[in-house]
């Protein structure tokens, strides 16, 4: 029986959505001050996850279907939702 792989299902995000997502947010203090450096710390933090041997799935996020996601699911756009939306695009993804 072979262990399952896990892949790692990473919410990635472009210049423009990033200021998008900055704006529209119920958690905008936990996110970092500029895109420049919210992706230096995503690649950071990719590379290690790559380098104990994770596989890992950069999913873009446009934030206008996020938002109608959240309101669909009845979730704040929140962290925890936005994790569960690159799981959930990710998901549909693979099928």
């Amino acid at each position: 029986m072979s262990e399952q792989q896990i892949v790692y299902s990473f919410a990635w995000f472009q210049p423009e959505e990033w200021q998008k997502l900055k704006e529209t947010v119920e958690d905008p203090e936990t996110l970092d001050d500029t895109y420049q450096e919210w992706r230096h710390n995503a690649e950071s933090v990719i590379t290690e996850l790559r380098n104990d041997g994770h596989q890992v799935k950069k999913i873009s996020i446009k934030i206008s279907k996020l938002l109608d996601w959240c309101e669909l699911k009845g979730l704040k756009p929140n962290g925890k939702a936005r994790s569960e939306y690159a799981a959930f695009l990710a998901e549909q993804r693979s099928k």
